[in-house]
């Protein structure tokens, strides 16, 4: 046998070792979700009787839980029968018992409803009408006995006390609670020994005991294949050495391909902010046209005041403050344009915003109202990049201000979140066509007319979100407004 031969045949038993593995590994790894799946839909089985009792004692007060653990089944359901391989009948019988279940449970829940309204009722009408007969005060803890166990005895004791009571006016409404109390009582605990007999975890654990015993089959076969898969790869260890070898190289070009990419991103970021800063110098221009002329005015009134003899002070004052101004307003754009860092500080992010504010509230229009809600407390502290933090402030907020157009209302808030701080941008703009909101994020899915937007702004924001280490969602509707909602995370040591 030629070495050409024997290392074709090695290979062919390495491929049809390999393809016999993976199939007892899928086999198993179904096999396992299957299981995991049982052990799910006992546990919200469990948890479904357990909510079921605290309705009827009256510690729960809606049904929120009760519909999640009936989804919760389903959901189990759904994936049991995804694997269920040769136990499908068993799977089906499982689900015709939980749809059983069901059915059960809107009847509790359509009695359990009456019964808690009419009990209300009956409870106002006995407290009001207490004085009024000597039989409604007893009548009152002959249901608190009844609904606590409607058994025979308390319901001849209730009977009793409804016959005592007059047959007229004001007692009417009283009488008629009682009668539907007496129906209705017992008809609801009649559907909550149903429900709680209904045998769908003790035949999900029965189903258990007979997948555990095919589990460990194919666990036992996918060892057996296991070994002599490993018992032939050893003749390839040169071969996977030079495959090893191979993926060196490959993984030297990938890591400069990624710092290609993460190059780019920063090129990307800062040509957006390039971008960002052209639409506001109409803006900023205005304002040092303001400034300038201010400026103007008071050195007219400065040499009006030399030339009369007096002091200019006042005047000089003023143009000293201008010029303040007008080093804040270089000094943030300064800011703004320079270069991110990958370097993270902790900063306040209060600031962060304000300053971001400050470069688009002078680019919006006068009918444009621009709000900042600060609930943050004055020593709050993040970790991240200040300068991409202003970056999704202002995307976001020139989003608004497209939206909103030439009149409107754009509010920023800025509060506390369960596991950071949390930025919310909200205007009453027209709102965001629901076939949209899937795309919104995707790179060039721009939403403004052709010329007037790169369709990278949503992209770029989520980036930096994602970036942080946090999640931006977005909440629309047609002719209602828009609300941006970004989570940064914090650590303790961010305060």
């Amino acid at each position: 046998m030629t070495p050409i031969r024997g290392a074709l045949i090695l290979a062919a038993v390495l491929a049809v070792l390999t393809g016999l593995y993976r199939y007892a590994d899928i086999e198993a790894t179904g096999a396992a979700r299957f299981a995991s799946a049982l052990t799910a839909l006992r546990l919200h089985d469990a948890e479904l009787n357990r909510d079921l009792l605290r309705l009827h004692a009256g510690d729960l007060l809606h049904y929120d839980s009760v519909n999640a653990a009936v989804e919760a089944i389903e959901k189990d359901l759904r994936s049991l029968s995804d694997h269920a391989g040769p136990l499908r009948p068993q799977v089906a019988a499982l689900a015709r018992l939980a749809r059983h279940k069901a059915i059960l449970l809107e009847r509790f829940k359509s009695a359990h409803a009456l019964v808690r309204n009419s009990l209300a009722y009956f409870l106002h009408l006995q407290e009001t009408l207490s004085a009024d007969h000597p039989a409604v005060p007893s009548l009152g803890a002959a249901m608190l006995r009844f609904v606590r166990r409607p058994a025979q005895k308390n319901r001849r004791t209730l009977e009793e006390l409804l016959a005592r009571l007059p047959a007229r006016e004001p007692f009417t409404p009283l009488r008629n609670h009682t009668r539907l109390l007496l129906r209705l009582l017992p008809k609801q605990q009649r559907l909550l020994g149903e429900l709680l007999n209904t045998p769908l975890g003790a035949t999900a654990t029965r189903l258990a005991v007979v997948h555990e015993a095919a589990l460990a089959r194919l666990q036992r076969r996918a060892d057996g294949f296991r070994l002599a898969l490993y018992m032939a790869a050893a003749v390839f260890f040169v071969q996977l050495t030079l495959a090893l070898i191979r993926l060196q190289r490959a993984n030297r070009r990938l890591r400069q391909e990624m710092r290609q990419r993460l190059e780019a991103e920063r090129q990307l970021l800062q040509a957006q902010k390039m971008e960002a800063l052209g639409s506001f110098a109409s803006g900023i221009a205005h304002d040092f046209n303001n400034l300038l002329a201010g400026v103007r005015g008071y050195l007219v009134l400065a040499r009006e005041q030399l030339a009369a003899g007096e002091r200019p002070e006042g005047a000089l004052e003023r143009i000293d403050t201008i010029v303040g101004r007008g080093q804040e307003m270089i000094q943030r754009l300064l800011q703004f344009a320079r270069p991110r860092s990958d370097r993270s500080v902790q900063f306040d992010p209060s600031q962060v915003v304000e300053e971001a504010l400050g470069f688009v509230r002078p680019t919006l229009p006068k009918a444009v109202s621009l709000r900042f809600a600060n609930r943050l407390p004055e020593d709050r502290r993040v970790r991240g990049r200040p300068g991409e933090w202003q970056q999704v402030v202002v995307n976001l907020v020139r989003n608004a201000a497209d939206a909103v157009g030439n009149q409107g209302h754009i509010e920023v808030l800025l509060d506390e979140a369960e596991n950071g701080v949390r930025l919310r941008v909200r205007d009453d703009g027209g709102g965001i066509e629901p076939e949209r909101l899937a795309t919104l994020f995707d790179p060039f899915a721009s939403g403004k007319p052709v010329g007037l937007g790169t369709g990278l702004g949503l992209t770029i924001v989520r980036r930096i979100v994602e970036g942080h280490g946090g999640r931006i969602e977005v909440d629309s509707q047609p002719g209602q407004g828009t609300c941006f909602t970004v989570n940064f995370p914090g650590t303790p040591l961010q305060r």
